[in-house]
């Protein structure tokens, strides 16, 4: 009788466990569903739709009164060769992906809540709403380039849309109001900023709420010159540019070790990072390698909307 009863009671343990997964589960679903459906809702409206052209891409220079071309930054000129692009339309999100936004994503996936330096990584509290807090909903998510790929393809899923990381050459065309040659710095009017914003931009790594500190190009998006370095979908190669000095929609090339990643600097800077590397201080450590993004819509028709 003893044993019968030992096994009624586990059995009734186990049952009231179970039940509680199940209102866990339901509880998350019932959560879910509606940051899914504002997060997509506002992820399709604030696409920007960019009118597709021709343009110098890379370091464009510029033509002295003595009739000579000079590249802007010449210790990069080899890799940042000039060379014409053309681009069909597409559309740009106008601010990077939030933490708030990301953490929607890793909800839904059931992935981890977590914070990755060299080989470790901790337990973080999900959409934080602590304005100080390096994951505040409202500051850009900062993570590997498959996290950011992975993301975008996700939410491409979601809307039913073409959506992905920007090409470099997107990315460039979009930072330099349309491949404006007037655009030095992919800032919200192509001229560099003070010497008092320049270092809280890029001295001081201090993230704030997107779309905070620098008014929007002519287009309409926000940070491209600010609020971190931005991960696009190419592979990063020193020679590809020279290489290819006419091309039109460029993915960049097929394989390589490195991804780009689209710099604060000139409006053309660029550079490769891998998604990891061996730490200076430990032979045993790896650093994980994060930076901001948003996504594209590969489309040439705004929103994905077949040609009329």
């Amino acid at each position: 009788m003893r044993n019968r009863s030992a096994i009624t009671a586990l059995l009734c343990s186990a049952t009231l466990l179970y039940g509680c997964q199940e209102s866990s589960r339901a509880a998350k679903a019932l959560d879910l569903q509606p940051r899914i459906a504002e997060l997509t809702s506002r992820a399709i409206n604030n696409l920007v739709f960019i009118e597709g052209g021709t343009f110098i891409m890379g370091d464009f220079g510029a033509v002295g009164e003595d009739g000579v071309w000079r590249p802007y930054f010449p210790p990069t000129i080899e890799e940042d060769q000039p060379h014409e692009v053309t681009l069909s339309s597409y559309s740009l999100s106008q601010h990077k992906t939030t933490w708030g936004d990301f953490d929607t994503y890793l909800l839904a996936n059931d992935l981890p809540f977590i914070v990755q330096a060299f080989t470790k990584s901790w337990e973080r509290t999900p959409f934080d709403q602590e304005p100080e807090s390096r994951f505040f909903v409202e500051k850009p998510a900062t993570v590997t380039w498959q996290e950011a790929k992975d993301y975008c393809q996700w939410l491409g899923a979601q809307t039913d849309l073409p959506l992905d990381l920007p090409t470099s050459a997107q990315w460039e065309f979009a930072g330099r109001n349309r491949g404006s040659q007037a655009w030095i710095f992919s800032t919200h009017d192509g001229k560099e900023t003070s010497s008092d914003m320049k270092w809280y931009m890029h001295d001081t790594g201090e993230y704030v709420p997107v779309g905070s500190r620098l008014p929007a190009n002519p287009l309409g998006l926000y940070d491209m010159a600010d609020n971190g370095k931005e991960w696009v979908n190419d592979w990063f190669s020193e020679t590809w540019y020279r290489e290819n000095p006419k091309v039109t929609d460029p993915q960049g090339p097929d394989e390589g070790t490195q991804k780009i990643v689209r710099n604060l600097d000139f409006s053309f800077s660029r550079i490769g990072v891998p998604e990891s590397f061996p730490s200076t201080f430990n032979d045993e450590w790896t650093l994980i390698v994060t930076n901001t993004f948003r996504c594209a819509l590969q489309s040439a028709f705004p929103q994905g909307r077949a040609e009329p």
